[in-house]
């Protein structure tokens, strides 16, 4: 999914611990998961409203069951597992620095109160739809 709050738009990526990994100590349970957000700040120039320019400007890792987990650091990590219980007893993590890097472009090509079209310059296409509530 993706979390819009101009100017900027993170990708949203959920992370859920793989099954080859069940058997390693500290890798929580079957519902043990990470959100990770690929933050973006897009601009738009004048002449051209309707193409974004993505840079890349930070990522966000969050733990997003961490007000359902209760107890101590060792017990958050044997139940949630290590990354997981980490973010869950230090809360979430955000990198986010004064430079920014060149991460894409895309053009409009719809967008209203509900939906959103792009195509990128790599020719992919994008079509985003407002949800409420958000499941992130």
């Amino acid at each position: 999914g993706q979390e819009c709050n101009p100017p900027y738009v993170k990708n949203v990526i959920e992370w859920k611990r793989p099954e080859w990994a069940a058997a390693l100590p500290f890798s929580g349970n079957d519902d043990s998961r990470i959100v990770q957000k690929i933050c973006t700040k897009a601009t738009a120039s004048p002449d051209d409203p309707l193409t974004l320019d993505l840079k890349l400007a930070g990522i966000e890792l969050v733990n997003p069951d961490a007000s359902s987990v209760e107890g101590n650091f060792f017990d958050s990590i044997s139940n949630s597992g290590l990354p997981a219980g980490l973010l869950q007893q230090n809360g979430p993590i955000s990198i986010e620095g004064p430079l920014t890097a060149p991460f894409g472009k895309a053009k409009i090509l719809y967008l209203d109160d509900t939906l959103r079209i792009l195509r990128t310059f790599q020719n992919y296409y994008a079509v985003n739809v407002r949800s409420d509530p958000e499941w992130f």
